[in-house]
């Protein structure tokens, strides 16, 4: 039987990145448990959704993001660590965007993670086009080292 710190462990202790992307992934009525569960690690994390279509799925990446990191208290609330969160959100977004992101909708479940300096975002759902039953389900993750302020 596989445990969930078995799926979190690498190297001997909890992967940053690895927490975020299972926040991401969780069904939703396991969002606080797994919240808390890392809090035991000392990774403090948040989870937040965004759907849409086209640009205005991607603003909602970047607002709901910041507004979920900042809301929570996950972090401090200054222009470097903005800064952090925009450069997480924009990393993500290159490994799939498209031409049709454009034309697409979607909606996707966001996790952060954060242990001392160090932050991680795992993003997962479905994009796809409106009206034409064609959806791609899609995972990404992305961490940063040693880049969050107090």
């Amino acid at each position: 039987m596989i445990h969930i710190e078995d799926v979190l462990q690498q190297n001997g202790t909890v992967s940053l990145s690895k927490a975020a992307l299972l926040c991401s992934m969780i069904d939703n009525e396991l969002d606080d448990e797994l919240v808390e569960h890392l809090k035991k690690h000392n990774i403090y994390a948040v989870i937040t959704r965004a759907g849409g279509c086209g640009d205005n799925l991607k603003g909602k990446i970047l607002r709901n993001t910041f507004g979920a990191a900042e809301n929570s208290g996950l972090l401090t609330i200054n222009m470097k660590n903005r800064h952090v969160i925009t450069s997480l959100v924009e990393g993500i977004l290159a490994s799939f965007d498209s031409s049709l992101m454009s034309v697409s909708g979607g909606g996707l479940k966001i996790g952060l993670a954060v242990r001392d300096n160090d932050i991680a975002m795992g993003i997962y759902g479905s994009i796809g086009l409106p009206g034409l039953d064609v959806d791609h389900e899609i995972s990404a993750c992305r961490i940063l080292y040693h880049c969050l302020e107090d």
